[in-house]
């Protein structure tokens, strides 16, 4: 038997994109079960990241996030079938890593050490995405519904039940109205990071969380 030619053999054991623009113009179909790249939709997702730290979301093309990852369009939309829906991906996978609730210790503890997270988060080079995505919300009716279901809704109800876990364990008075506790906690950061442009420094974070306990406390 003949051996098979190298491109050939590189084009099934590799999992090369190939643009459909360049050569015949059509890009090679791949075997059915065949797993997707990780490598390429990690390249894509920090192309797409590194977009929303640049320029205004209206702006952004996934022509051009194609282009920086090192893939095809083709490619791109294999995973994610809009540019806001890849936007909100990008956004997560970076969240995902800054954001972490830690899954041992003193629910309060567990809970201040979130919003401080929160806090670093809104400074520095991530937080001109916090605000472009939260200004972009507003006037696009399908990211605010893709934001409310997979950014806002999702943490939200996981703090909600590391307050609920303080109240058990008698951190927090038992009649703590929730929503008004976590608003008095995040709307000071957000105050700073949308209106005022000023960084959201640990100790002033912590100085917020502290005062909002105390006066959950005092009010029970």
């Amino acid at each position: 038997m003949a051996p098979r030619d190298v491109k050939t053999i590189s084009l099934i054991e590799d999992d090369v994109d190939i643009d459909p623009e360049v050569e015949s113009g059509i890009e090679p179909k791949r075997p059915k079960g065949r797993p997707r790249s990780e490598s390429s939709r990690v390249a894509i997702l920090a192309a797409a990241y590194r977009s929303l730290q640049r320029q205004p979301i209206a702006a952004i093309s996934t022509v051009h996030i194609a282009r920086d990852a090192g893939v095809s369009t083709a490619t791109l939309y294999r995973w994610w079938s809009t540019k806001e829906e890849l936007l909100l991906a990008a956004f997560l996978h970076e969240a995902d890593h800054e954001l972490v609730l830690k899954p041992e210790g003193l629910p309060l503890e567990r809970l201040k050490e979130y919003v401080l997270g929160v806090g670093r988060f809104f400074t520095g080079e991530h937080g001109i995405v916090v605000v472009r995505l939260l200004t972009a919300i507003q006037d696009d009716a399908a990211l605010r519904k893709q934001f409310l279901e997979r950014v806002y809704s999702p943490r939200d109800k996981e703090i909600r039940l590391l307050v609920d876990e303080a109240v058990k364990q008698n951190q927090l008075p038992a009649d703590v109205e929730v929503g008004r506790f976590l608003d008095s906690i995040i709307g000071p950061l957000l105050t700073r990071l949308l209106i005022r442009h000023e960084r959201c420094d640990e100790r002033f974070v912590a100085a917020v969380f502290e005062r909002m306990v105390i006066a959950a406390r005092a009010q029970s």
